[in-house]
């Protein structure tokens, strides 16, 4: 179960003006209380432009005396009192003291009475008490005193002229004040009209005002507010870019500088927590940061900048457990409490969110101790919050949550009660459309579906689960991930207890399955670069589900189905790039308008795509003006997403880009059967695509998901002890090289022999049984494509078999080599590419042939082999362009490619285990990165041949992403792909490039159809009949060599 929310961050209560009207006579000098009320004002107004408190003490000591000097029947005595009061107020800002509170109420009271309804000063004096009237809201939660507020200031909008100077800071304070109501009963109407008052409140007024910046606050605050409560992302984007503005137009000198870098990194830590973008929350932890080393501890508003920065930090800590980032923020968190006294409105949520990052540490150290302090402030925190309190939800979730979180430890069951207690109640007081619906719901359903699975199980438990996760997966405000994740929990309800439903349930458990595939695009949203969807928790949540509904329709005997929902949940970023790049023909030719514009945002998408690289820890953002600027993708995703409805929306494009269907994904085996294989915690199957159409299933009961981890773990310890995932090619030149030493006592032959007689017995046979029945007999081997899922992604499908030990090519055997010609997809969308030849019959392909025998970013690993088999490579081929060494440059190459059908690249690889993106080969000046790689579109190349090492290893934790350099190029453009499942031997390449470029030269001599699968095939079936390196029992390095696509 999920952590606590943390209610934070917070922003300062909205700023209102509280000098509305501050009253400045002509004065010559004539009288005591004139010169003193002048003093009083050149004071104020110095110190709104230095922010010096002294100088602020002199204009209160200026007024107070002014006031006393003044006669009570003196017309500019209200004046004064209102001054003294609006200056008092000033100070209270500042300095926290309640006294000065009541007395400028006190004052602004009696100023108000003394102006008459139809006195031009009257409005400034109804605004300016209201301001009084919020901070004491703010400080005890008197409802009384913000429903009196919100009665002045709509008196003062009413008495204020369109064209007033103080009609923009009449607007605004009324927003604010409605604002503020919202968040305190949650009345949708009021955060509405806030918002239209606060927009024209910033449109009023020119961009050199001083208050510009606090109002684009006040409105970029707004709209937070309403994402927060509607989901809506566009709320959110405008909050960063009007906060953004108000942090450039305000002055270093400003005395409500760190103000508004608070409240802009409440923003991007809002959008971090919605999208996962670690560069907001980078910089968010500089603004908090600077917003409290800019605040003493005096001032009202530290504990909530303390309290930001202790979120943002807690944030930090659950994205790189680092132990630093949670102690700093529970520290900051205590201080925060600490500097906020019983009784004032913020107190609840001070504790909360100390109860949220103690259950945070909790979850680290399994500490009791800290589960009963948690259980604690959140029982203080809701005790303390007052019925229709907005935040009054999440606390009691918080709450729950954590009793939840005991009872699983301790075992007692009053802690389960008790907590469904509470999280029935956060329900309830949850507004139907609330953004944060579908957890609290969610929550509620996992409690209730354990109580059902205990001893201790109510006779309605079943159907209040039931009903509970089927309302989040159906509430459309909630983000799609929380409503996928509602699917999969209804799901496995129906599975368990299906029989104790006395009614059919609303949804059976293949239509709850339906329902979280349709969920799966939502939940990765474009609008990330993409190391940040790889990296989401998104991700990993919809490969789990996935895989369930797959098994799920496999379980029903719904094939087709299956095999769809596999194709929408693999390899989800690449399909989300190749669908940026969908040919538009139709649409332009009936829509050229929508079409224009869908082309130029795909573009725009496609080429943010690859973003930068991963931020580091340490935000590069100077401390003077931070740089929060919306990145276009942000904008732009959006965009997208509204053009797509649109479409959709129009006759005969109902269907655009929306999943592929079987019927158009039966041409993905136009060469040969494509077997998808699922491998589930419950049961494995292969699923046969064929020419025909069908779905033929093969049922694998010898194998299982703990079988197929086996089998990689044990493969990848001993290519890891090998070093065959580490090393480079010209590592790989002594055949005698035992520097990776040994991992058991069989030796690599005999181990190699297990690994491939186990995916044999349990995966190749009885799926090549079934395939050999269902292909006519023919002169060739045919053609198989795998498509695997899990573990099996990283094991060698294409060599597996039973292998004599006496290395005799002629002695019995049963391989897979022996009856089929094997090929890899990451999906089956990456075989429905055209097949017709880039070239003419007969017509020799341009070739670009790139060697980096001696590439300065491995100075210690050359590889003279690439140059042999550069010259192999030209010798076998027609018209070619050769960059070697010092040609073979970043800017070269990634031009060549542009221009040729064909690249071979004969260089240092590297699959970047910490960060996939940055997997590269390695030429000259640089490497070529597989995020250089996905901003290019050659819609004309055909075959690229990657002879380097690991270019097709992926990533473990990411299986079903096929995040490696033979997918790059796969999605690049190319049809064809040749890559390396591990390290590879500068001595063996140029003997298999030999064998497949005589291959190859003849196919296109030939003319038709280019088969380059049969052409390695033929190269490893020669390498392995050789008594040399690569022979039949040197499996470490002929098995490697694999082929992508068509």
């Amino acid at each position: 179960m999920s952590a606590p929310d943390n209610v934070g961050p917070h922003s300062p209560a909205s700023a209102d003006s509280s000098q509305v009207g501050h009253s400045e006579p002509d004065v010559n000098g004539l009288s005591l209380y004139e010169e003193l009320r002048s003093l009083g004002d050149q004071a104020y107004k110095q110190y709104k432009t230095r922010g010096d408190l002294k100088v602020l003490e002199i204009a209160i000591r200026s007024y107070r005396l002014a006031m006393e000097v003044t006669e009570d029947d003196n017309p500019d005595k209200a004046s004064i009192i209102a001054n003294l009061g609006a200056s008092l107020s000033t100070r209270f800002e500042c300095v926290g003291e309640p006294q000065d509170l009541e007395e400028s109420i006190s004052l602004k009271q009696l100023a108000n009475a003394l102006a008459p309804d139809d006195s031009p000063e009257k409005h400034s004096r109804l605004s300016n008490l209201a301001v009084s009237l919020k901070s004491r809201f703010e400080r005890e939660g008197r409802a009384e005193d913000l429903e009196e507020a919100i009665k002045l200031e709509t008196r003062a909008v009413e008495l204020v002229p369109n064209g007033h100077v103080d009609k923009p800071v009449v607007l605004n304070n009324l927003g604010n004040s409605l604002a503020r109501r919202f968040e305190h009963s949650g009345s949708a109407n009021d955060l509405e009209k806030a918002i239209e008052l606060q927009t024209r409140a910033v449109e009023l007024t020119p961009e050199d005002h001083p208050d510009k910046p606090m109002w684009l606050t006040n409105l970029g605050s707004s709209h937070d507010e309403r994402f927060g409560r509607l989901g809506n992302l566009e709320d959110l984007e405008r909050a960063i870019a009007l906060k953004r503005r108000s942090v450039n137009l305000t002055p270093d000198s400003h005395p409500n500088k760190p103000g508004h870098p608070n409240n802009a990194g409440l923003s991007l830590q809002t959008r971090f927590t919605r999208l996962g973008d670690h560069a907001d929350l980078e910089c968010a932890i500089v603004l908090y940061t600077g917003a409290v080393e800019l605040t003493s501890d005096g001032h009202p508003d530290k504990p909530t900048l303390l309290s930001n920065l202790a979120s943002s930090l807690e944030d930090r800590y659950k994205w790189t457990r680092d132990a630093k980032d949670l102690e700093d923020a529970i520290a900051h968190q205590f201080r925060a409490v600490e500097l906020i006294p019983d009784g004032r409105i913020e107190k609840p949520s001070q504790l909360n969110n100390l109860g949220a990052q103690l259950h945070t540490r909790f979850e680290q150290s399994g500490n009791p101790d800290d589960l009963d302090q948690v259980i604690t402030y959140f029982t203080t925190a809701v005790t303390l919050t007052p019925e229709g309190h907005p935040d009054k939800p999440s606390w009691l979730r918080n709450l729950s949550k954590s009793l939840y979180d005991r009872f699983k430890r301790v075992g007692d069951v009053l802690d389960l009660e008790e907590a469904i207690k509470c999280s029935t109640r956060s329900v309830e007081l949850t507004p139907e459309n609330h953004a944060q619906r579908a957890p609290i719901l969610r929550s509620l359903g996992l409690m209730v579906f354990t109580r059902l699975r205990s001893p201790h199980a109510h006779a309605d438990d079943a159907t209040r689960a039931m009903e509970a996760f089927l309302e989040a997966m159906q509430h459309l405000t909630s983000h799609p991930l929380e409503r996928l994740r509602a699917c999969g929990q209804y799901a496995e309800l129906l599975a368990e207890f299906s029989h104790l439903f006395t009614t059919p349930p609303r949804l059976t458990l293949l239509e709850a399955w339906k329902h979280a595939i349709s969920l799966v695009p939502q939940c990765i949203w474009l609008g990330n670069n993409v190391r940040g969807r790889y990296t989401s928790e998104e991700l990993s949540t919809v490969t789990f589900n996935v895989g369930n509904a797959a098994t799920a329709a496999i379980t029903a005997g719904e094939y087709g189905l299956a095999l769809e929902w596999l194709e929408t949940g693999r390899a989800v970023v690449w399909s989300q790039v190749l669908q940026l790049r969908t040919p538009l023909d139709d649409l332009q030719r009936l829509h050229p308008q929508l079409a224009d514009r869908l082309h130029h945002v795909s573009h725009a998408l496609e080429l943010a795509a690859s973003g930068s690289p991963p931020v580091s820890t340490e935000a590069q953002l100077p401390s003077s003006s931070p740089d929060i600027q919306v990145p276009s993708s942000h904008s732009y995703a959006l965009e997208y997403d509204k053009l797509i409805s649109t479409i959709r929306e129009l006759e005969g494009f109902e269907d655009f880009l929306r999943p592929k269907t079987l019927s158009q994904l039966a041409r993905a085996c136009a060469s040969g059967p494509v077997v998808v294989i699922n491998v589930h915690e419950s049961r494995c199957d292969a699923l046969v695509l064929c020419r025909a159409g069908d779905v033929v299933p093969v049922p694998l009961p010898e194998l299982s998901l703990v079988r197929a981890m086996g089998i990689q773990k044990y493969l990848w310890d001993l290519l890891r002890a090998k070093r065959f995932l580490n090393r480079c090619r010209g590592d790989l030149q002594d055949e005698d090289d035992e520097r990776g030493g040994r991992v058991t006592e069989m030796e690599p032959p005999d181990m190699m022999r297990k690994v491939l007689a186990d995916l044999w017995n349990w995966v190749v046979k009885p799926i090549m049984d079934v395939v050999c029945t269902l292909e006519p007999p023919s002169a060739t081997l045919p053609h198989i494509t795998w498509c695997p899922t899990g573990p099996l992604v990283f094991l060698p499908l294409h060599a597996a078999g039973i292998y004599p030990s006496d290395n005799r090519i002629s002695a019995p055997s049963q391989t897979i080599l022996d009856i089929a010609v094997s090929s890899y997809t990451p999906t089956l969308e990456a075989l429905l590419k055209p097949r017709t030849q880039v070239t003419p019959a007969g017509q020799d392909p341009r070739v670009l042939i790139v060697s980096q025998p001696a590439s300065p970013l491995a100075i210690n690993n050359p590889i003279p082999g690439t140059t042999t088999e550069a010259a192999i490579v030209m010798s076998l081929v027609g018209e070619s362009k050769p960059l070697d060494d010092a040609d073979g440059t970043v800017q070269a190459v990634l031009e060549g490619m542009a221009t040729h059908e064909w690249v071979h690249l004969a260089c240092h690889g590297i699959q970047n285990r910490m960060d996939s993106m940055s997997s590269a080969f390695l030429l000259y000046d640089g490497q070529l990165t597989l995020a250089d790689l996905m901003s290019h579109h050659l819609p004309n190349a055909d075959l690229a041949v990657l002879s380097a090492c690991q270019t097709a290893t992926g990533d473990e934790k990411l299986p079903e992403e096929a995040v490696h350099l033979a997918a790059g190029m796969l999605n690049i453009g190319y049809k064809s792909v040749v890559g390396t499942m591990w390290s590879i031997s500068d001595y063996v390449a140029p003997d298999v490039m030999r064998v497949f470029y005589t291959v190859m030269a003849e196919q296109v001599k030939a003319g038709g159809e280019l088969q380059p699968a049969y052409a390695l095939h033929e190269a490893i079936k020669v390498l392995r009949r050789s008594s040399g390196r690569g022979g039949m029992n040197d499996f470490l390095r002929w098995v490697p060599f694999v082929h992508f696509g068509l």
